[in-house]
């Protein structure tokens, strides 16, 4: 894939979308940070929701906080901060690597949410994910009533409006 990716006259933002995508998702992580470290340092013009997405994910999964913060400013940088698209993904690395509180921090900050933004903060605050279960439990009530979410959550038997 690098060959041709090399041999490539013009990169556009779906070939550098594609490269990063490709090696992320065919188990060459540290390639897909390559190339996007390459599209940084050459073809910021072609950063794009996707490719943040993208990012984001790898860094989840992979569990690099450090690259994932240096991302977060990345996205900050260059103006995607309010996209849902590339917010709901920084939300949940922040949760899945147990950073609750940036997550919040960040949820808090969106000038816009939607239910996919609602549904990730509220999955981040799930016990298994970061085992406080009882901060969690409180957490997740006083989330809901603060950003005027009406839903029925159960919890072992437990019902919170």
């Amino acid at each position: 894939m690098q060959q041709i990716f090399d041999l490539m006259p013009f990169r556009d933002g779906a070939s550098w979308k594609l490269a990063i995508s490709g090696y992320a998702n065919y188990g060459s992580s540290t390639d897909a940070v390559g190339v996007y470290k390459l599209m940084l340092k050459d073809a910021t013009m072609n950063l794009n929701q996707i490719t943040f997405s993208t990012m984001l994910i790898l860094c989840s999964n992979c569990r690099w906080m450090d690259l994932g913060r240096q991302i977060h400013g990345q996205i900050l940088k260059f103006g995607f901060g309010s996209y849902v698209f590339v917010g709901s993904p920084l939300l949940d690395m922040y949760a899945k690597l147990g950073l609750i509180f940036d997550a919040k921090g960040y949820y808090d900050e969106m000038p816009e949410r939607n239910v996919v933004m609602c549904n990730t903060m509220i999955t981040g605050l799930m016990p298994e994910r970061h085992g406080m279960v009882e901060e969690s439990k409180g957490e997740r009530f006083h989330f809901l009533d603060n950003h005027d979410f009406r839903a029925n959550v159960e919890w072992d038997g437990e019902r919170g409006s």
